[in-house]
């Protein structure tokens, strides 16, 4: 999916194509932005598989499946099994946890390796084995690899917040911290080597607009510090409550249960002076709250931000769970599983229809299940049945996602039908380039990084050097026509920015409107 999946997607096949593995590039030049880990994996999975998307997407499953198995070890050493295995559930089958393993980006990977984390850290502090120590230091590396010093910061505020409930001033100041800190600096050594190679040796180079760009304290500071400060170049100055709503959707089907569990347990940390008592655990609460706060106070949001955040709001919410009135758990569920039905028909009928018949039937499957329980026994007390039930509708409404809704809607997306088109054409992928618009899937999908031309004098220069197709959009082609570039037109298509919904485009009878003209066009040698 255009564009932050397909480009990353791209950077690795780069990174494999080109051997530069400490050098970030994207187009032959260099990408100051995201740390290397997912490119890193990505790429050793193209090599291993091939050039897949399924290679593409399998670290940041695995890594999605390791933060769903640290936190029901996490829960473990404080909760009981069924609250462990509850935490577990309500975290895989959350709307967020799946789409971050679909629309691939670097989440997923920060989401597990900060869970395994501070899973760690706790195995640490309740036995003192310093392996775990070790492996904690190890996974806080790799999620900074993944995405930044937030991979330091949540792991610090969890470990913080437990610690300072309980008033353990021993444990802060444990040295050995500073052991696991020297293991962080040294997995963090090669890409910080690469970094200054690339972009601190050479103050001469334009990075992002500028000139002496360093890409260690743009890694260390202004890529996740800067944003909160306002010193970042990224800004979108939304709401700050902005997350609180974005919560609604993407703890789905859980929101109103861990609403209520989050302010029961603030509430009971007043009551208790803010202390917790040697079998409870505050890691949780502070996972959540306080990088739920500064993550609120960056200038620059995106709803994918908040999934480091999931693993804590599950465990709070199985936690919860366990402490609940009976009636009082159901009260907005089956307002829930109603909108949960609703959106599924939605998009079965109103969106892409008709539904494929066999997801029909397992959606079917899944709500009648679901409904059957409701009837017999509305409001059991058990919180094993209420997660059951939840996980129920969760299946149904995931299920439609990955089968028949992104199958439908990536049909709109012209940067994975072009290169089809090229390739049935017997268009060689070294005669292929694009002009105007950004295309990263377009790369992706031809296997190669594709010439990119800036300008109609670029356009004919290369024609110099024989045939070839050239991808752009309406505006390129009037530019191609305003400097009397001559071409002819190969294949015409219909694009949407599918990571841009909107309400034209998922409508079915206003979606042509939605859409826009993006074209092959033959040019020919002078």
């Amino acid at each position: 999916m255009d564009v932050d999946a397909s480009q990353y997607a791209s950077i690795a096949m780069e990174m494999l194509q080109g051997g530069h593995w400490l050098q970030v590039q994207y187009h032959h030049a260099d990408y100051l932005d995201k740390p290397p880990l997912l490119f890193w994996l990505s790429a050793l999975s193209y090599a291993l598989f091939g050039l897949q998307v399924w290679a593409y997407k399998l670290p940041s499953v695995l890594g999605s499946a390791a933060g769903i198995y640290a936190t029901w070890r996490f829960c473990l050493l404080h909760y009981s099994r069924a609250t462990a295995r509850n935490a577990a559930f309500i975290l895989a089958s959350s709307v967020g946890a799946v789409l971050m393993s679909n629309d691939v980006r670097t989440d997923a990977l920060l989401f597990g390796m900060a869970a395994c984390a501070v899973w760690q850290c706790a195995e640490f502090l309740g036995a003192g084995r310093m392996r775990n120590l070790m492996l904690a230091a190890l996974f806080v590396a790799l999620a900074m690899l993944a995405k930044g010093p937030i991979g330091l910061v949540m792991p610090a505020f969890a470990v913080g917040t437990h610690l300072l409930l309980r008033r353990d001033w021993r444990a802060i100041w444990r040295w050995h911290w500073l052991l696991a800190l020297a293991v962080v600096v040294l997995v963090l050594a090669p890409m910080c080597w690469g970094l200054y190679q690339q972009f601190d040796r050479h103050p001469e180079k334009i990075v992002n607009g500028g000139t002496a760009v360093s890409g260690l304290a743009f890694f260390f500071w202004e890529q996740s510090f800067g944003r909160i400060t306002g010193s970042s170049v990224w800004k979108n100055e939304t709401s700050v409550f902005t997350f609180v709503h974005v919560y609604l959707w993407v703890f789905l089907p859980w929101p109103l249960l861990f609403g209520a569990a989050l302010w029961r347990r603030i509430v009971e940390l007043f009551r208790n002076r803010f202390r917790i008592g040697n079998g409870d655990e505050g890691y949780s609460l502070g996972g959540f709250l306080l990088t739920f706060i500064a993550l609120s106070l960056s200038r620059y949001k995106l709803p994918h931000y908040i999934f480091i955040t999931l693993p804590w709001a599950a465990i709070l919410t199985a936690r919860g769970l366990a402490t609940m009135q009976g009636r009082v758990r159901w009260a907005g569920q089956y307002a829930v599983f109603g909108v949960l039905g609703a959106v599924v028909v939605w998009l079965l009928r109103g969106v892409f229809p008709p539904g494929d018949s066999a997801v029909w039937l397992v959606v079917i499957v899944l709500f009648g299940s679901l409904a059957v329980h409701c009837i017999r026994q509305p409001f059991p007390p058990e919180p094993d049945v209420l997660v059951m039930r939840n996980v129920l509708a969760s299946l149904a409404t995931l299920f439609v996602l990955n089968f028949h809704f992104y199958p439908n809607l990536l049909r709109y997306q012209a940067t994975i039908i072009a290169p089809r088109i090229a390739r049935d054409a017997g268009v060689p992928v070294t005669r292929m380039a694009f002009f105007t618009s950004i295309a990263p899937a377009l790369d992706f999908y031809s296997g190669a990084m594709l010439t990119m031309l800036s300008s109609p004098a670029e356009v004919r220069d290369h024609a110099g050097l024989g045939d070839f197709w050239l991808y752009t959009d309406v505006r390129g082609r009037g530019r191609l026509d305003s400097a009397g570039v001559v071409y002819s037109e190969a294949a015409a298509m219909q694009h949407f920015d599918v990571g841009k919904l909107t309400g034209t485009f998922m409508n079915a009878g206003t979606r042509a409107r939605a859409m826009v003209p993006v074209y092959w066009l033959r040019i020919s040698a002078p």
